[in-house]
């Protein structure tokens, strides 16, 4: 059974105020652009040109090894938030001291999967962000 001290590579996931232990991995997301292609009626090539419109911050994975608790567990404080459709705070607070913060909402949170040989369970939560996220550190 995993212990409640265990998080990734040092790693903290603050979410609306709740600390989620047992962090095994971080999927950091990525910040895209979107954009729009466009064929102006005096284009003699007719290749398209595109605009680059609205920043999005993207999403976040963690996957968490499985705390079995119905009420304080890790699961079970996502579960909740998730169900209500909470969009809050979301902290990482790296070993390195480096943050990344900003608003997001859980958009997809896996059922813990099966035990596996050493009686380990794990499961993804994905959050999408909302707005500016910012780096700070190293």
């Amino acid at each position: 059974m995993a212990t409640l001290g265990f998080s990734g590579m040092g790693s903290v996931l603050v979410f609306d105020g709740s600390t989620i232990g047992e962090i095994e991995s971080i999927d950091g997301g990525e910040v895209t652009i979107d954009f729009e292609e466009i064929l102006t009626m005096d284009s003699v090539s007719y290749y398209a040109d595109m605009i680059l419109t609205a920043l999005n911050s993207g999403q976040v994975s963690i996957t968490c090894i499985f705390q079995p608790s119905n009420t304080t567990g890790n699961y079970a404080v996502l579960k909740a938030k998730a169900e209500a459709r909470t969009v809050g705070t979301l902290l990482l607070t790296y070993l390195n001291t480096a943050l990344v913060t900003g608003q997001a909402g859980i958009i997809s949170l896996q059922f813990p999967s099966a035990p596996d040989a050493k009686g380990v369970q794990r499961f993804t939560a994905t959050f999408k962000r909302s707005g500016i996220f910012t780096y700070t550190g190293t």
